[in-house]
């Protein structure tokens, strides 16, 4: 039986699940599904729980945009064991029909490649009906893991001597010399100004992250709950450094930083994701999740820290409901597309 949450107590009881989980991932947390809401989008979470506690659910976005409804599940569902998605699968899907939604979406964290955080690719998690595809990206769906494997590891010195790179060892090394000066940002000041640097950098180059007005908010609440770790370097009173860390599924999840561009450069950024790498490593983690994506340079700077990217190469699946509504909306994304950097805003404004 899935009981959908509606209390805040309930709703922490499915963050500490969340949290501990090792399937889980930041994206399930309440407060981050919530943010949604700031689109006019509504949300919910669907709990699979027995006697013995939480054994899985799913946290769904309903996206309303232009007569058109969606029921995205952004990451999961998750469970304790296939027949526990199972059954999530089948109350989610009756919920999608429940709503209205032309097409219902998962993203099922599962991949042929051997990943702790990942369900190895089994015939039982896959839903029946579904085709594979992601058709529906207004609402992020995470691709996979890009993974620093911690195990074996008890000191930052001998993760440094395992990267393969001697140059990039020497920047790591100089980094963390040049940047001494370590704080968490916590109090809202300082994560305004931290948020800041990273939209400062999104800015430069060519990229979006939410508003501060959008985003700031959860921010405050996920650190203040210990989920959430802003991690920020200064030098003569000033900001050259900051990176937001999320803690879900027993690992840390790199969301997005930014630093000041100086020359000569202080490999800020080494720095900070060797302080990530460190708070995993105290706390008994066996990996850290770097993150994929970003530009060819980005992608190139967080290989250089061993790690090996993991797909969720059979995870992500959607089943047309309304499928004359769906094709007509398959008929406006293709003119969407180019705009999807206003879509945000536009969103905001429709509300309904």
């Amino acid at each position: 039986m899935i009981q959908f949450l509606t209390t805040t107590t309930e709703f922490e009881v499915w963050d500490a699940f969340v949290e501990q989980h090792p399937q889980a991932s930041h994206l399930l947390y309440s407060d981050w599904l919530h943010t949604y809401r700031n689109y006019g989008f509504q949300t919910e979470i669907g709990v699979y729980q027995t006697a013995e506690g939480i054994q899985g659910g799913f946290g769904a976005v309903i996206a309303k945009v232009l007569g058109f409804r969606f029921y995205i599940i952004p990451y999961g569902p998750i469970g304790t064991a296939p027949e526990v998605i199972q059954v999530c699968l089948d109350a989610a899907l009756n919920r999608a029909q429940a709503v209205g939604a032309c097409m219902i979406q998962v993203t099922i964290p599962m991949g042929s490649q051997s990943c702790r955080p990942m369900y190895r690719l089994n015939e039982d998690y896959i839903p029946q009906g579904f085709q594979l595809g992601n058709a529906f990206k207004y609402v992020y769906s995470s691709p996979g893991f890009n993974w620093v494997d911690l195990t074996g590891q008890n000191t930052i010195e001998g993760l440094i001597e395992s990267f393969p790179s001697a140059s990039f060892r020497r920047d790591v090394r100089s980094g963390m010399r040049k940047n001494e000066q370590l704080s968490f940002a916590l109090t809202p000041d300082e994560v305004a100004q931290a948020y800041a640097l990273c939209q400062e950098n999104a800015d430069e180059n060519g990229y979006q992250i939410r508003s501060w007005s959008d985003i700031g908010p959860t921010l405050l609440t996920l650190i203040g709950k210990g989920r959430l770790k802003l991690l920020t370097t200064t030098s003569d009173g000033q900001l050259k450094g900051a990176g937001l860390f999320l803690k879900a599924g027993q690992y840390y999840t790199y969301v997005m930083g930014g630093t000041k561009k100086e020359k000569p450069t202080r490999h800020t950024g080494h720095y900070l994701q060797m302080k990530a790498i460190e708070m995993a490593l105290q706390a008994g983690m066996d990996g850290y999740n770097i993150s994929l994506g970003g530009s060819e340079g980005v992608k190139a700077f967080k290989g250089s820290f061993g790690t090996v990217p993991y797909y969720f190469q059979e995870g992500t699946y959607y089943r047309v409901l309304k499928p004359v509504r769906f094709k007509i909306f398959r008929y406006f994304d293709t003119w969407i597309k180019p705009y999807k950097g206003h879509i945000a805003q536009l969103l905001k404004r429709i509300k309904r």
